[in-house]
């Protein structure tokens, strides 16, 4: 060893790094030696002791942590200092905890490794052997005890200055963060010290200049370099607040010019400490985002929820377009929709604020500017309407402003969400990253709706072609079915059955003579008295219906009324001798119906008897054949209204979505 000079180990896996290490010291008089890798450590160290280590962090057969613990075990008075080639808060706690004495970054100059080795040897004179630099004991305690808060941001940044202050000595001290608002204007958080020996000018003018380079600053006062701090007696260094996604502001530390100018170290551990701070600043903004995106998404859930709530179309886009409302503050919202190759459905929701007529001009104004004349005039055919309360609006002199969403772009369904406002936004759709997924769900249930609507539509259509068949079939009883369902309903509306309970009886009188379609025509169409065999075929019907119509699931609820519909209240009747309230409720209405029809209907071998023949067999066989209290309503209908008014009201309306017509109801 030459003179009192400690021996030094540097281990680098770079042969070129080691050299330019080795080099310097061996300069200085060092005693040097060099590893590559962390298994040649483990052979200096039985030979020899080193007081100091240079040692990198990342090898390519070990961690430099985990080698620096390890050396430390062997002599505990060593003193590391490790090489890193990033500014990593990480790597820097952990070399804190496990007695790392200082580290230097990469790249570095010879000047910083001969004065980290003279710093080493000066604290191993004072026999400082378990003693870490000064600047990372501060790390490491701005590490574990300030932690920032949104309540307590203020206050946290004020005392990490302070900290920071206090290991470089700065005089004064600055913390610039960008202001969340303009996204670009830099705002003073954090002011400590007097400052001055610069005014407010020279530090703005640093830090921004800082934050444009997107790096570090360090002035030298006796040669700043820039013109514009010629005038400027201090010494200042300054670094960006980094973040995985950007900078978030500034640090500056400045010095008068009676103390030592900031050295390149200086500013190096001033950017480890900025990278702690951006870490901390950054979780704290991630986890206010994660609370504004919670609030955010329990909101949507919340409206979505809503918006599957109905299958029917008119309240799936009156849910829909008042959901987007507590999202998008609109002053009109059209929705137009349609499935491929299916009916359109036309929507308008309207601050009732705005005149309609204002609203209508504006609207088809817009849209044929971007879809052109004879797409709008399509789109407000047959349109739907609604309002709501909102803002009073007391000038319509602005032009209002239009947003166009295509609906095809999120899915099947076609046509656009159109949203308009007069308060002059200059954005309407917010910010939000959850716009998109609000539009899907909103989008989705629409979907959903038509596609049940077109389902319903097809369904109808297909039952009533099946009734027609049969018709068709009996020439001599056109139109039954058509009647019995007509009959059906009016007296459904009566006893006030609604709901599914209506849908299916409707569907039920359609179909009740279905299984007629197996029953031979010789039969069907006799113009004489049946015999007693050919009676027994026409009573097998019911469950040739049944049969027909159990295989199809969409028709399991009419079952019952189609097999039993020839029952009698007294039990003689067919297939199976129910009686009573044994007759399912569906079929026993039916059965009036029916029967009503059948006794006013003419027929090849007799003319109609009559309605009031006919009201008189429901009062006579009442009990008997006919559950009394159906009869007896059914008679109340009929003495109150035509037999002729009720099929052309009801019958009116069997190929249409909603076959019930609420203002008939008796």
């Amino acid at each position: 060893m030459s003179g009192n000079l400690p021996r030094i180990l540097v281990i680098d896996d770079d042969p070129v790094i080691c050299e330019i290490v080795v080099e310097t010291l061996n300069n200085q008089g060092y005693e040097t030696d060099a590893a590559l890798s962390g298994s040649e450590v483990s052979d200096f160290l039985a030979k020899k002791t080193y007081p100091i280590v240079l040692c990198d962090i990342l090898l390519p057969d070990t961690n430099g942590l985990e080698l620096m613990a390890e050396i430390k075990e062997m002599n505990p008075d060593t003193f590391v200092i490790l090489f890193t080639g990033h500014a990593s808060v990480d790597l820097a706690k952990e070399a804190i905890r496990q007695g790392a004495y200082d580290f230097i970054t990469k790249p570095f100059t010879s000047n910083e490794i001969i004065e980290a080795i003279q710093r080493a040897e000066s604290a191993q004179r004072a026999n400082f052997s378990n003693i870490s630099s000064t600047e990372l004991k501060i790390l490491h305690e701005l590490t574990i005890s300030n932690k920032i808060t949104k309540s307590s941001k203020k206050a946290a940044l004020i005392n990490f200055g302070k900290k920071t202050a206090e290991s470089f000595g700065a005089e004064s001290l600055r913390i610039y963060l960008q202001d969340n608002k303009s996204g670009s204007m830099l705002e003073k958080i954090v002011d400590l010290g007097s400052g001055s020996f610069a005014d407010e000018v020279t530090w703005y003018f640093l830090a921004s200049r800082t934050m444009q380079s997107g790096g570090e600053v360090l002035l030298d006062p006796n040669n700043s370099g820039n013109i514009d701090m010629s005038g400027t007696k201090a010494s200042f260094m300054g670094t960006v607040i980094p973040t995985g996604t950007g900078n978030l502001g500034v640090i500056l530390a400045g010095r008068s010019q009676r103390r030592d100018r900031f050295k390149t170290r200086d500013l190096k551990l001033l950017t480890l400490y900025a990278a702690q701070l951006g870490n901390q600043l950054q979780n704290l903004n991630l986890t206010e985002d994660l609370l504004t995106n919670n609030k955010e998404l329990e909101k949507i859930n919340l409206v979505t929820s809503g918006f599957s709530a109905s299958l029917d179309t008119s309240t799936v886009i009156s849910s829909v377009s008042r959901g987007l409302r507590n999202f998008i503050q609109f002053d009109v919202a059209g929705i137009f929709i349609s499935l491929e190759n299916g009916n359109p459905y036309n929507f308008l929701l309207m601050n009732e604020a705005i005149p309609q007529n204002k609203v209508y001009s504006s609207m088809k104004r817009q849209i044929s500017r971007q879809l052109g004349d004879s797409q709008t005039a399509q789109l407000f055919t047959d349109i739907h309407s609604d309002t709501f309360v909102g803002e009073d609006i007391r000038t319509f002199d602005n032009n209002p402003e239009f947003t166009f969403t295509k609906l095809n772009d999120y899915g099947k369904v076609q046509g656009w969400i159109i949203l308009g406002s007069w308060r002059g936004q200059s954005h309407l759709l917010p910010s939000s990253r959850f716009i998109p997924l609000l539009l899907r769900h909103a989008i989705s249930a629409l979907c959903n709706s038509l596609q049940h609507r077109e389902n319903q539509k097809n369904y109808l259509e297909t039952i009533t072609a099946m009734a027609q068949a049969v018709d068709a079939k009996d020439k001599y009883t056109n139109h039954h079915s058509r009647n019995v369902t007509a009959y059906t309903l009016a007296l459904a509306d009566k006893l006030g059955i609604n709901h599914q309970e209506r849908q299916d009886l409707w569907n039920a009188a359609l179909l009740h003579d279905i299984g007629k379609i197996g029953i031979p025509e010789k039969i069907l169409n006799k113009p004489g008295k049946l015999t007693n065999e050919e009676y027994e075929v026409i009573k097998t019907h019911p469950v040739k219906g049944c049969n027909i119509l159990e295989p199809i699931k969409a028709f399991k609820n009419l079952l019952p009324a189609v097999r039993y519909h020839h029952e009698r209240f007294d039990g003689r009747g067919y297939p199976d001798g129910l009686d009573g309230s044994h007759i399912p409720q569906s079929a026993r209405i039916l059965a009036v119906a029916d029967s009503f029809d059948a006794m006013t209907s003419s027929r090849v071998y007799r003319k109609s008897p009559g309605v009031e023949f006919a009201l008189n067999q429901l009062k006579e066989h009442s009990g008997t054949q006919f559950d009394p209290v159906f009869a007896k309503a059914f008679i109340e209908i009929i003495q109150r209204r035509s037999f002729e008014e009720i099929l052309l009201i009801y019958g009116s309306v069997l190929l249409e979505d909603q076959p019930l017509l609420q203002s008939s109801q008796q």
